[in-house]
């Protein structure tokens, strides 16, 4: 079954839940994947940007190699009435997951679905073999998937500005501004190592990592290692505009290798590029010079990104209206002045400030 043959389907089987029931929350099985597909259909219509939730063999078979850890809540009519999930997203490091991707049906909303599933997926997470951190994207035009995210145990580490497109939004304070999103990490099982920090942004980061449960040293970062060649893995996000590059090795060749990248993303219309920079990597610091160069900025600390832990340098077309990034916490605010103090000193980001 391909996206066209199952909206198909999902059309000629329209959902009809009876309220007020019931329901559990469990890991989901194999017999559940319709039942979260007509959800997706019921919440997003046919326009949800990825197939695998309205495909019940994709969702499946995600799940069976481990890319994706679902949870449902089903009525004891039988009807899935909501969905939950950690998945492999961004990330370098294949056992660091993201949690999102939840929706829970209209006439259940008033319940304690969200939250049910949500304690569930953290419960299972011990449980399951690998899995050694998570982070979540909490959207920042009002403060409900940020409370959501400090309940999961999530600790802010860094802010994303205009990641999403406002056209994915209704009723925008600030119509027409994209909306940032507040990153937040958990971690499930730590393990301790060196991180090489780059000089610029040493504050900043003690800052954040002072705040976390985790065992780190940080060295100073001195330059790449000799004849070393650069790493960097692209990832397009077409539909939102966005670019993404993990800088797991800075080589002599970075300034010619991200030349390239960017001049593709930019020929795909890419309208914010963020370079995840690898901390366990002694060339980190070069690396952040060259990217502050051509308009990067900071963007937050990221634990075990790469195994070892990343960097978020962001660049944008246009920055939103600072207005709109609502926050819930003094520890968030302190990430976004840190972001705003790095855009003000940086000359090359005088193209945002209209100076």
């Amino acid at each position: 079954m391909n996206k066209q043959e199952a909206i198909l389907k999902l059309k000629s089987e329209p959902l009809a839940v009876e309220p007020d029931q019931e329901f559990e929350v469990r890991r989901m099985l194999p017999e559940d994947a319709w039942g979260v597909a007509r959800c997706f259909y019921a919440v997003y219509g046919e326009h949800y940007p990825f197939d695998t939730y309205y495909i019940p063999e994709k969702l499946i078979r995600e799940n069976e190699n481990g890319n994706v850890i679902s949870v449902v809540a089903r009525a004891v009519g039988g009807a899935v009435i909501g969905y939950g999930a950690v998945y492999r997203s961004s990330a370098y490091f294949p056992w660091t997951y993201e949690v999102g991707q939840a929706l829970v049906l209209p006439e259940y909303r008033h319940t304690f679905a969200a939250l049910c599933m949500q304690d569930h997926l953290m419960g299972l997470l011990d449980s399951i073999e690998g899995v050694c951190e998570l982070f979540g994207e909490a959207v920042c035009n009002h403060l409900i998937s940020q409370k959501l995210m400090v309940l999961a145990g999530l600790e802010e580490t860094g802010l994303e500005l205009g990641l999403m497109p406002a056209e994915a939004f209704k009723d925008l304070e600030f119509p027409g501004s994209r909306v940032s999103t507040l990153l937040g990490f958990r971690t499930v099982r730590d393990r301790a190592h060196d991180i090489f920090v780059p000089g610029e942004y040493a504050g900043a980061l003690e800052f954040i990592v002072s705040g976390l449960d985790v065992s780190r040293n940080l060295l100073e970062s001195r330059g790449y290692i000799h004849g070393s060649s650069t790493e960097l893995v692209p990832q397009f996000i077409d539909h939102a505009h966005v670019a993404r590059f993990n800088l797991n090795r800075a080589g002599e060749d970075l300034p010619q290798i991200h030349a390239g990248m960017e001049e593709e993303a930019r020929s795909r219309k890419a309208r914010v590029m963020q370079v995840f920079v690898n901390l366990g990597d002694p060339g980190s610091g070069r690396a952040v010079d060259l990217l502050r160069g051509r308009g990067y900025f900071f963007g937050g600390f990221l634990p075990r990104w790469f195994n070892t832990d990343g960097l978020l340098m962001q660049k944008l077309d246009e920055l939103p209206h600072f207005d709109s990034i609502k926050l819930t916490s003094d520890r968030a605010r302190r990430i976004l002045d840190l972001v705003r103090e790095d855009i003000e000193r940086n000359p090359a980001c005088r193209y945002l400030l209209g100076k």
